[in-house]
């Protein structure tokens, strides 16, 4: 209650107005016995007056308070609400009813959080999921490129596997690749590395045997020619410097395991036709497309069995411990027609005749894109696809 309230109060008070009552009778009274001169009548009538208006402000005055002290107390009985902060609470009501959302359509759709990334069927959940750092410093979980040596486009794409990127501790990206040309820009020499899982520095065993081999293969060039590439001397090479790579970081060879697929293109003869030397070592593969037929077709490289109940990702060969197993053989490339180079990320999805993403790549590579485009469309997202995933695509620019 404040002090005015309280000052209102004690004049109000019952003993108050009977204190005042009893003084203005009084003085009424005195007024009236006492003997006027002049006007007597009219100054009685007055005094008279004075006390019916004071008496009955007292009897209004004590209602009044009545009133109020009764409407206090009843306040006094109400709750009052909690000075404190009160605490949030989410209560559901009850749920709306929501749509059900339509099934995703078999054939290819975009993913609604990155338009830019092409997604098959239901994609995978790995694919949302966020992107996070391995312990170790590594390369760039993205890497690419876009080039032209002569007649041939160029564009390489590396990206780091939904599987391998959100994992705790995340893996680094397992893929190598590197491009180049000989001095002359007469020969584009390309070479695509897929580090093995199960080594704990496979990514170094990559990024080495890829950097190596396309300066190993300029030096075949400039030596003996295009003609006298020899698999054999250049993969040994190549597990030389692999297994030099382990001993100065102090592991064993098993823990820089990587496969490897290379291969340089000589500039087109007067028709336009381009040949193109391919050697591998394990299953990444080589892929043509011809531009009037929208699938990349297999050319190289270490073929899976996919008649078998469960795809086996086991390799026979690899560096640096098997470098005598690695093959070669000569293809040609129309004018117009491509020829790519990838890991079995890519390799794996193109060679299921379930799927459609031969189809998609076939025609959203049936020419050269912008390297972003090309990045994003190494970025897919299909189900059961999460592993690193490289492109190497060369477009034979001959004339038609």
């Amino acid at each position: 209650m404040s002090r005015d309230d309280g000052r209102r109060d004690g004049l109000m008070g019952g003993r108050w107005r009977a204190v005042l009552f009893v003084a203005v009778v009084i003085g009424a009274f005195i007024e009236v016995s006492t003997e006027h001169r002049r006007y007597g009548p009219l100054v009685d009538m007055f005094a008279l007056a004075a006390v019916g208006v004071v008496g009955a402000a007292a009897v209004l005055g004590s209602e009044s308070a009545a009133t109020l002290a009764r409407q206090r107390d009843r306040l006094a009985q109400e709750p009052r609400p909690s000075t404190t902060v009160p605490v949030c609470r989410y209560v559901t009501g009850p749920a709306a009813p929501q749509p059900r959302s339509p099934r995703p359509q078999p054939f290819l759709r975009e993913r609604p959080t990155d338009l830019s990334v092409p997604r098959f069927g239901d994609g995978a959940r790995a694919q949302g999921y966020p992107w996070l750092l391995p312990e170790r410093t590594v390369q760039n979980g993205i890497a690419a490129d876009e080039a032209t040596v002569g007649a041939f486009t160029i564009r390489a794409a590396s990206v780091i596997g939904p599987g391998h990127r959100c994992g705790q501790p995340a893996e680094p990206r397992q893929d190598s690749y590197r491009i180049g040309r000989s001095r002359d820009s007469r020969y584009a020499i390309v070479a695509v590395a897929d580090g093995l899982s199960s080594a704990a520095w496979s990514d170094a065993g990559a990024t080495t045997a890829s950097s190596q081999a396309v300066t190993l293969l300029r030096e075949q060039i400039e030596t003996v020619g295009f003609g006298g590439l020899d698999v054999k001397e250049l993969y040994g090479r190549i597990a030389e410097s692999v297994a030099a790579h382990a001993a100065g970081r102090g592991v064993a060879t098993s823990h820089v395991a990587t496969v490897l697929i290379t291969a340089v293109l000589a500039e087109p003869d007067a028709n336009g036709v381009a040949e193109a030397w391919v050697a591998w070592l394990g299953d990444s593969s080589a892929w043509m497309l011809d531009p009037h037929v929208p699938l990349w077709r297999f050319s190289a490289g270490e073929a899976k069995d996919r008649a078998a109940t469960v795809v086996s990702n086991e390799v026979a060969g690899r560096l640096p411990d098997a470098p005598q197993l690695a093959r070669d053989h000569y293809v040609t490339l129309a004018p117009g027609a491509a020829l790519a180079l990838v890991t079995d990320g890519i390799g794996d999805a193109w060679a299921d005749p379930a799927g459609n993403v031969n189809e998609y790549f076939a025609n959203a590579w049936r020419s050269p894109v912008p390297a972003t485009r090309f990045t994003a469309d190494v970025g897919f997202d299909a189900p059961q696809c999460l592993d690193d995933r490289t492109a190497v695509v060369m477009w034979n620019g001959g004339r038609a």
